[in-house]
Parts: C-alpha cells; sequence; structure tokens
C-alpha cells in the first residue's frame, strides 16, 4: 500500500518500504482514464460551443498574395486578379503608391485614389479586373513594383 499520494488526482506514490499491489495500480489506472476522459468532454464541449458560434458568423477565405507591376494601363491593360470563389473585399496597396482598396458590397467600389478619377472595376464571378486612363501608378500596375493583395472571399 503506498505512504502517499499525488496531490491533484491522489494517485499513488511508494516509499522504498511500501507494499506494491496491483489493486493500487488498477485504482491508478481508473482514475487517470476517468480525467482524461472528462478532459476530453470539456474539450468536445467547448469545440461544439465555438463551432456554432463561427457559423453564426458566416464563411469567409482571406486570401494573401502579390503580383509584379508590368507599366501598363488604360482599358487596354487591365489589371485582373482570378480567386477560387467570389471576391468580396480586396485590398491591393505596394508599388510605390499609397495604399489602394477595392470595395464590393451591393454592387458598390469605392477606391481610395479619388484624385486620379476614371478608376474602373469591373467585378465577374470569381475575379475583378481595373484599369485607370490616367496612367500605370493610378492604376497600382507600375512597372517592376511589388504590389500586396488581401482578398475576402465569399464561401458557400
Amino acid at each position: 500500500m503506498p505512504s502517499n499520494q499525488t496531490p491533484n488526482y491522489q494517485l499513488s506514490q511508494w516509499s522504498r518500504d511500501d507494499r506494491v499491489l496491483m489493486d493500487d495500480f488498477n485504482a491508478d489506472n481508473a482514475k487517470i482514464d476517468a480525467a482524461l476522459k472528462a478532459d476530453a468532454d470539456a474539450l468536445a464541449a467547448a469545440d461544439a460551443v465555438l463551432t456554432a458560434a463561427l457559423q453564426k458568423k458566416g464563411n469567409c477565405q482571406i486570401v494573401y498574395t502579390t503580383y509584379v507591376g508590368t507599366g501598363e494601363y488604360g482599358p487596354d491593360h487591365p489589371n485582373t486578379l482570378t480567386f477560387d470563389a467570389p471576391p468580396m473585399l480586396i485590398f491591393v496597396g505596394g508599388g510605390s503608391y499609397n495604399m489602394g482598396f477595392l470595395f464590393r458590397n451591393c454592387g458598390l467600389t469605392m477606391p481610395t485614389n479619388t484624385e486620379a478619377g476614371g478608376f474602373h472595376p469591373t467585378w465577374r464571378e470569381n475575379s475583378v479586373s481595373w484599369h485607370n486612363p490616367y496612367g500605370a501608378n493610378y492604376q497600382y500596375n507600375n512597372k517592376g513594383g511589388t504590389y500586396h493583395v488581401i482578398a475576402f472571399l465569399k464561401v458557400s
């Protein structure tokens, strides 16, 4: 029989002079099994609560990518980004110009670059294209410039 027990689960701890019995090991294994099962059940319950809460938030996939500008601009040379699902919100920034963005919400598109005017996006099922007649800089397409894209895609 053990002379000591652990503080949390009261598992057997023997001294050199204690007699070791199979019943003590079996009792310890039953305590460990019960504690592990209780933890697993608690984790499963917490996971179910979080999953239910997440499902109420809607589905969205966030994608990060880059592209290198070609220096071309205008309606004959649009920039195009294609995704695996419909893009809903897209941020484009980098190159040698300030941050810009395209926002799709009920057909509304707003570029941050309002001084340039002439910003023309076209939304398709899984892509967006845009052009600007006033220069590659305004179209986020400076030659050799690296542009960073963060896209929020609609997921069914």
